[in-house]
């Protein structure tokens, strides 16, 4: 399934540099996919704090977003229980509020080409959720 135009959205270098600043994280020139590098299941916290409470800019808040959403993978990968954490409700919740802000992440995350269930992220299933509420975004009304 191709993925719509008005959806398409990147991490900008402004962003990637003010948020590795703000965090203390690294950012080196040959760093590919940084907000992915830079993850960690153990700043969840702080980070989904940032995103809520700070005043950062679209591009801010849509990078560390992406950074939220694999720091909750990883969670995942650990054994964790997301569905029972109150900040992964939290993280879908800002989602679902800021869909136009981050219908990239949530058709990224959702695998909609995936045909095999090894081929889909742990979180997939609840980014899902936030697509079908969504598919109006997505395709337009009817879909």
């Amino acid at each position: 399934m191709e993925m719509p135009q008005h959806i398409w959205r990147c991490p900008t270098r402004e962003a990637i540099d003010k948020l590795a600043i703000r965090f203390g994280l690294p950012n080196f020139s040959w760093m590919q996919d940084w907000e992915y590098q830079v993850s960690d299941h153990t700043r969840i916290d702080e980070f989904l704090t940032a995103y809520e409470t700070e005043a950062l800019s679209d591009d801010e808040k849509f990078t560390l977003m992406e950074t939220v959403i694999d720091s909750f993978e990883q969670l995942a990968g650990t054994g964790c229980d997301i569905a029972a954490d109150l900040r992964w409700q939290r993280t879908i919740s800002a989602l679902d509020k800021n869909i136009s802000l981050h219908a990239y992440s949530v058709w990224y995350w959702c695998r909609l080409d995936a045909e095999h269930e090894d081929e889909v992220f742990r979180v997939t299933p609840f980014v899902r959720q936030v697509f079908a509420r969504h598919k109006d975004y997505f395709f337009g009304p009817g879909s």
